[in-house]
């Protein structure tokens, strides 16, 4: 050994001994958790084809893949940053397109743009269910999401519920560009109200729509605020009814799958609404930096013209679970 120094790269981190030991005893909980709720585990490589890790049409995906030369082939590998699209093709290759299915997994990923703070090198859990796509299956992987949260051993958990329909459809509307649209979406994520109208004006954007945008992002809160959207929509001649009526039988299973269990309305949450396609949830701990687990519907790939299979998920990183257990089991 030329070099004894041991420097960790900002971002990654090791398990020693008796850490490794706990996660693994972790992972076995979690996945005894998820095989008891009726997901087959499946185990797809880090290393795969890039065709296989860019299945789903999302941008942040494409920047975070990084790809390397295959030295047999000579062609393009890439290092996986998401595990969804490779799920979505095992359900292709195992069902091509037909019935329902339901997968769990869990494996390294490596995000080569991680934000401060935000570690490179995550142990990504989730679960997919394929081939339905309605208020049911959304109940079952929130139910997944919160068994695997709990082992957190966290006593407050806060679940955010939305649905990128009404955003998504507005943003149809406005017929801007698609460059256009992602700067607009990083405004509404901001919940920024004076840029948004700023936005809308200089890009001589339907005031009335506008409005009803700027209108929407200040109704967030508890369950509520459903009957205060529902107000909005009315008065704007919106036919969202099928969209409420979701999302009230959702929270109201939520309420029943754990007690306590904190609700909170958000349609203006749009990290991964390029394809996600309606209802979409986080889950919240606290004193934590960011969501800890997020999941929704989306389209997983194409199964004919203007036809797609339809899946919703979750997925989280094992080990930010780990680190609050610890912290939590010294308490």
């Amino acid at each position: 050994m030329k070099n004894k120094k041991f420097v960790i790269p900002d971002g990654m981190e090791y398990f020693m001994p008796n850490e490794a030991k706990l996660f693994e005893n972790l992972k076995q909980k979690a996945l005894k958790k998820l095989i008891s709720l009726g997901y087959s585990f499946v185990n797809p490589p880090i290393f795969d084809s890039l065709s296989n890790l860019l299945s789903l049409k999302a941008t942040d995906l494409d920047i975070e893949t990084l790809t390397i030369t295959d030295q047999q082939s000579g062609g393009d590998i890439g290092i996986r940053a998401d595990i969804t699209p490779q799920i979505a093709k095992i359900d292709y290759q195992i069902s091509n397109a037909k019935g329902i299915n339901k997968y769990c997994y869990m494996g390294d990923i490596l995000k080569s743009s991680s934000r401060d703070f935000d570690r490179k090198n995550p142990y990504q859990l989730g679960t997919e269910i394929f081939g339905v796509s309605n208020k049911n299956s959304d109940l079952d992987i929130i139910r997944s999401m919160i068994e695997i949260v709990s082992l957190s051993r966290e006593k407050r958990l806060i679940i955010e519920i939305g649905n990128v329909s009404f955003i998504n459809n507005l943003l149809d509307s406005f017929e801007i560009s698609d460059e256009k649209r992602r700067f607009l979406v990083r405004l509404i994520n901001l919940k920024s109200k004076s840029e948004i109208k700023l936005f809308c004006k200089e890009n001589k954007m339907d005031k009335k729509k506008s409005n009803f945008l700027i209108e929407l992002i200040g109704l967030s809160g508890d369950i509520k605020v459903l009957k205060e959207i529902q107000r909005l929509i009315k008065s704007n001649n919106m036919n969202f009814v099928n969209e409420i009526n979701e999302l009230k039988f959702v929270t109201k299973g939520i309420e029943k799958l754990r007690s306590p269990c904190e609700l909170q309305i958000d349609l203006c949450e749009l990290h991964g609404y390029e394809y996600q396609s309606s209802i979409v949830f986080g889950a919240y701990v606290p004193n934590f930096r960011k969501e800890i687990a997020r999941g929704g519907r989306y389209n997983a790939y194409s199964t004919g013209k203007n036809s797609y299979r339809e899946a919703t998920g979750f997925s989280l990183d094992l080990k930010d679970i780990f680190n609050l257990s610890i912290v939590n089991e010294r308490k």
